[in-house]
């Protein structure tokens, strides 16, 4: 099975941030053109503060989906028609990147010309227009950020269908989300099919968890891993043809940082050697080149395929270009800032407000207003002058040449 992308998301920050918190999906979820609304909230130093609003699950920009209602909001009969009206005709039609709809399309591909290829895929994705391409049992109008089938409760009989075929088993799910997604939501729907693919009829599957390859930054690894236990992260590069920055070559960073995530025993999944990996014996798993075995953390630690070093005071490998700060108490790169400060003011440094309400810049703003005021009053009183002499000078020449003409006659 295939999950495909949706629209870019980023920005959202975790509870424990500031900024905005996730709440998750909330039962009776008001809907936009992309299914049920997420529940969010305004966080600082982990608390709420503020009204929890609901907001687009799938897109990042009001550009592209501008629903936004209060929690508390009541919303009156005639602008409930009118949305549904709207939801109705305005039906998402973008995607994310095409690794999942390439596997799903070779797949397809391959079973229509080779009679013995047994592999099925089922394709499930934003981007309405696949089903022009694909059939009701090769793909399903998806969101994976709200677990959202589109055509409702016949999407999800044939995704369940998908799932029980030979009782659950040989399944495995392939998601390439969009890299700003974010992992709660993306986690809550994984875990939604996971539980989908358990009540397979016969399946013997509640102890096991679905297989899946999840393609993502390595740098999210910490945060898949708190909802994903069992998952590890292997040290394929994965790179995008179609990508400025996630390929190989001149033009982009020269190593990928998108690896694949996986509840998969690591010693099953073989790399290729000709691309540069190898096995490690000890690991017992396919690694990087540059990777390097430490012993004293006993495992092949590199995570964007150099070779770390390992610091005794830490006692934990780092990356090679960060180094044991004693005021920190802990690597960083060389020229960082060691001052330990509570997340305050942006402005003025000073923790218990942020920069919106900081008085230093309230009083910088007044002060600006009235100096703008001021200019602007300024440039009116000369634009008003300009014009009374240019008045003046039109006027003198236009008399003058009246009384030229009668001094003709």
């Amino acid at each position: 099975m295939a999950a495909g992308g949706a629209g870019d998301r980023e920005g959202w920050c975790g509870p424990a941030a500031g900024g905005l918190a996730l709440l998750g999906p909330a039962p009776g979820a008001p809907s936009c053109p992309h299914g049920p609304a997420l529940l969010f909230v305004k966080t600082s130093q982990g608390k709420e503060e503020g009204r929890r609003f609901y907001a687009c699950s799938a897109c990042r920009d009001r550009k592209d989906c501008n629903f936004f209602q209060w929690e508390d909001e009541k919303v009156s009969e005639t602008r409930l028609a009118a949305r549904e009206e709207y939801n109705r005709n305005h039906q998402p039609f973008f995607t994310h990147r095409q690794n999942v709809e390439r596997l799903h399309e070779i797949i397809q591909s391959k079973a229509s010309q080779e009679e013995d290829f047994k592999v099925r895929s089922l394709l499930l994705d934003i981007d309405f227009r696949y089903s022009q391409f694909y059939t009701e049992d090769e793909f399903c109008h998806y969101n994976m950020f709200n677990h959202y089938f589109f055509g409702g409760e016949a999407a999800r009989e044939t995704c369940r269908k998908f799932l029980y075929q030979d009782n659950g088993e040989r399944v495995i799910m392939v998601t390439d989300p969009p890299f700003g997604g974010l992992v709660e939501a993306l986690a809550s729907s994984f875990k939604k099919l996971m539980a989908m693919w358990k009540e397979a009829e016969g399946g013997g599957h509640n102890s096991q968890e679905m297989p899946t390859f999840w393609i993502f930054p390595y740098f999210f690894e910490s945060r898949i891993l708190e909802f994903f236990p069992s998952f590890s992260m292997m040290d394929y590069q994965v790179d995008y043809d179609n990508h400025a920055l996630y390929k190989h070559g001149k033009t982009g960073r020269r190593q990928s940082p998108v690896r694949i995530f996986t509840n998969l025993t690591p010693s099953m999944i073989v790399l290729p050697v000709e691309e540069g990996y190898r096995f490690c014996t000890i690991c017992q798993r396919y690694v990087s080149s540059g990777n390097q075995h430490c012993e004293m953390c006993n495992s092949c630690t590199s995570k964007d395929g150099r070779q770390w070093k390992h610091c005794v005071l830490c006692k934990k490998c780092v990356k090679p270009s960060w180094f044991h700060c004693n005021n920190c108490n802990c690597c960083a790169l060389r020229n960082h800032t060691c001052e330990k400060t509570d997340a305050g003011c942006f402005v003025c440094g000073k923790a218990g407000h942020k920069r919106s309400t900081c008085p230093s810049l309230s009083h910088a703003r007044t002060a600006c207003q009235a100096d703008k005021k001021q200019k602007q009053k300024t440039l009116k009183r000369i634009r008003v002058g300009v014009r009374r002499r240019s008045a003046m000078k039109h006027a003198v020449f236009f008399r003058k040449k009246v009384k030229n003409k009668k001094k003709k006659m």
